[in-house]
């Protein structure tokens, strides 16, 4: 039997399946699975000695334009790469994307830029300069913070040949983006700078959310100081998406400036100065065009490299041979790319250019697996065979194919034993189906066992790929185990029951929501240690009620219109209108439910607060509640605001949880541990106590 214990082993169990089929072509996956061994060669950032490393992932821990990471730990070492130790946990960034779009489109961004292909992904002197750039930055941060550890440490660099990129190996950073501070002074935070405290003041109620502002600043001044203006964009706080590249360590002090760390040193996608991707890429964009610069990714300048390193002869004496080395990486990655808007007319003057430039490309085709040897030595030798393979890619829809029948001689002998043996057709279309079925599992479209069935079904997995494959992720898996939806349609109405009315049951789910909130960093041990010692406190106990009433009252909103639409469209829309007209009608009717302040839910759940004021003959304890459970979509805000005195570690981390699922509906920009994510917090938390703390205030004075 095979080993599927875990959804990665079953996944793996399919890569088995795939190879065992033995096509001529290869199987390219798009990311790597928990647990898998890697072999690689790496090469150390500094000194730069070169070892056979064993790697177990670990974990997968994310993944964006720039690449995919995972947690590692080195199993063995043969040589020896200063830094990395057997047995230690590392954090591995392979510069792949994990996800197709992200690919595409980052590839299509660079491509725009460039006109090649991603350079840090194909190229051993883009991810060396890019590393050698980290740690030179690195020792710059010893002067700007008195601490190296201010910036990542990076270790090595490898191919892996599997999903065909390099990749680089540094400190695993066991760290947290921020705990969403409660701040009853919101209107004095928003009235200063907070790029000039750099250290807590009586009156600063976010001390880590400004402090983390003022170390990025500090950062991005360090990367201009250092001729590393294109790299500060990782760290330009108007970016949005910025500031989980800084972490705060968990091992460090509990200071707001103790431990924060940069981590991320690989920009993913390039900023054309027409295509501005965030407030800050304006910014940057016209800056950059007042240089003459029309595309911006990751140069930097040299000179001003050396000369900082001059100006701190004392910090940088040891690292010279990472500047030379530097220099010949730099000026190899430049070269290897057509790049138009730095090359300017070199193309055409310059021969020794375009051949660098045609080494490079067509070095990045065969990484990336699109020419085997044979054909890249033809392109190299013959410059009418490299620009026809070159304008061949610029074909819309069949270009792509015709770039792999032209350079993949495996490829060819795939499509023609495909048309030749019925058996290989075969094959070959079950591998097909087995690809696409790893997508379905690994993006949870069906369960393990599904998964398992489909793969011994082919009729039926053509059949459910062409009918519902293509639908929203939920939608397909209800509708393919519609006993999934009935379990979840039961659990979604007894929660609600047993949270209300079974004690056991909401300590055992307070118990399990501070541990994850523990693990996530939204509460320390004195914290964790208060709420479970208070959980039967009458007050928390009111409150676990209080959740309850509310994710009953969840779809009391969306039910009330749904009727209400419905006997619109049926019992009272005027004889004389159209069908059209109706459907246009009741569709509104949907929305103003939607927009409304105050809806039927939100009214529900107020009244159910002030039948607890009445019940329990106590107003001190539920006014600020009652007032905001009234309100649509925030009413869930109000028993936290209200426990911000008693219990604001219960109160942080319920209502961060809240503000962070919301900030999640935000497309690219809501991810957790960013700006987005910290403003909703701001406005629908710290606000109101901030605008109840004024009025005590005016009271009093």
């Amino acid at each position: 039997m095979p080993d599927t214990s875990s959804p990665a082993a079953l996944r793996l169990e399919l890569v088995e399946r795939i190879r065992a089929a033995e096509l001529e072509r290869e199987h390219e996956p798009m990311v790597h699975e928990e647990g898998q061994v890697l072999m690689v060669q790496a090469r150390g950032v500094y000194p730069a000695t070169e070892a056979e490393l064993t790697l177990e992932l670990v974990k997968a821990v994310g993944g964006g334009f720039a690449g995919q990471v995972y947690q590692t730990r080195l199993l063995s070492m043969q040589g020896s790469i200063e830094g990395l130790e057997p047995g230690g946990l590392y954090a591995v960034k392979i510069l792949r994307p994990p996800s197709g779009f992200s690919l595409a489109f980052r590839n299509l961004m660079y491509n725009l830029a460039y006109q090649g292909p991603f350079s840090a992904q194909v190229s051993e002197p883009a991810i060396r300069a890019g590393a050698l750039w980290q740690r030179l930055i690195r020792r710059g941060a010893a002067l700007e913070f008195g601490d190296e550890r201010a910036v990542v440490a990076g270790y090595a660099t490898f191919f892996d040949p599997t999903l065909r990129s390099w990749a680089e190996i540094s400190e695993w950073v066991p760290g947290r983006t921020w705990q969403l501070e409660i701040d009853g002074g919101l209107f004095r935070r928003w009235l200063k700078d907070p790029t000039v405290w750099t250290t807590p003041r009586p009156h600063v109620q976010s001390p880590e959310y400004l402090n983390k502002h003022a170390f990025m600043a500090r950062l991005v001044r360090l990367f201009h100081r250092m001729g590393a203006p294109e790299l500060a964009r990782q760290y330009e706080w108007y970016s949005c998406k910025s500031q989980p590249n800084a972490l705060k360590r968990l091992d460090a002090g509990p200071g707001p400036l103790d431990g924060l760390t940069a981590i991320d040193f690989r920009a993913g996608l390039a900023l054309l100065w027409w295509l501005p991707m965030s407030p800050v890429d304006i910014k940057l964009a016209l800056r950059g065009l007042s240089q003459g610069k029309l595309v911006q990714f990751d140069r930097g300048d040299l000179a001003q490299l050396r000369a900082f390193m001059d100006a701190h002869p004392e910090h940088f004496a040891d690292l010279e041979p990472v500047y030379a080395e530097l220099l010949v990486c730099e000026r190899a990655y430049r070269r290897s790319l057509p790049d138009v808007t730095h090359h300017h007319l070199g193309l055409l003057v310059d021969a020794e250019l375009r051949r660098d430039v045609r080494q490079g490309l067509v070095g990045a085709w065969e990484t990336l697996g699109r020419v085997d040897a044979e054909h890249a030595a033809t392109l190299r030798s013959s410059t009418l065979a490299f620009l026809s393979y070159f304008w061949l890619g610029a074909i819309p829809l069949v270009g792509r194919f015709f770039r792999k029948y032209w350079g993949l001689s495996s490829w060819r002998r795939h499509l023609g034993r495909c048309l030749r043996s019925r058996d290989y057709l075969g094959r070959a279309l079950r591998v097909h189906q087995l690809e696409a079925l790893i997508g379905w599992h690994r993006k949870e479209r069906v369960s393990d066992e599904r998964a398992l069935r489909l793969a011994e079904q082919p009729f039926r997995m053509w059949l459910e790929r062409w009918t519902v494959g293509w639908m929203p992720v939920k939608i397909h898996r209800y509708l393919t185990a519609p006993g999934e939806l009935w379990e979840r349609l039961v659990d979604a109405v007894t929660f609600p029951v047993k949270l209300y009315f079974r004690p056991e049951f909401r300590e055992d789910w307070l118990r399990d929501q501070v541990e994850d909130a523990k693990a996530e960093g939204m509460l320390d041990e004195a914290e964790e240690r208060r709420l479970l010692d208070n959980i039967d406190h009458p007050f928390i106990q009111t409150y676990m009620k209080c959740v309850a009433v509310h994710a009953a009252t969840l779809p009391v909103t969306q039910v009330v219109a749904v009727i209400i639409a419905g006997a619109y469209y049926f019992f009272w829309a005027p004889p004389e209108a159209s069908w059209g007209e109706s459907m246009v009608v009741s569709a509104g009717i949907l929305a103003f439910f939607q927009a409304t302040p105050v809806s039927p839910g939100s009214l529900t759940r107020g009244l159910y607060v002030v039948y607890r004021m009445i019940r329990d003959r106590n107003v001190k304890d539920y006014w600020v509640a009652g007032l905001i459970s009234f309100w649509h979509y925030v009413g869930y805000l109000g028993f936290p605001i209200q426990m911000v005195a008693r219990f604001p570690g219960l109160a942080r981390f319920m209502a961060g949880s809240w503000a962070t699922k919301a900030a999640r509906v935000i497309p690219v920009f809501g991810e957790k541990g960013a700006l987005i994510e910290h403003m909703v917090w701001d406005g629908f938390f710290n606000l109101p106590i901030s605008v109840g703390a004024w009025f005590k205030r005016k009271k009093r004075g």
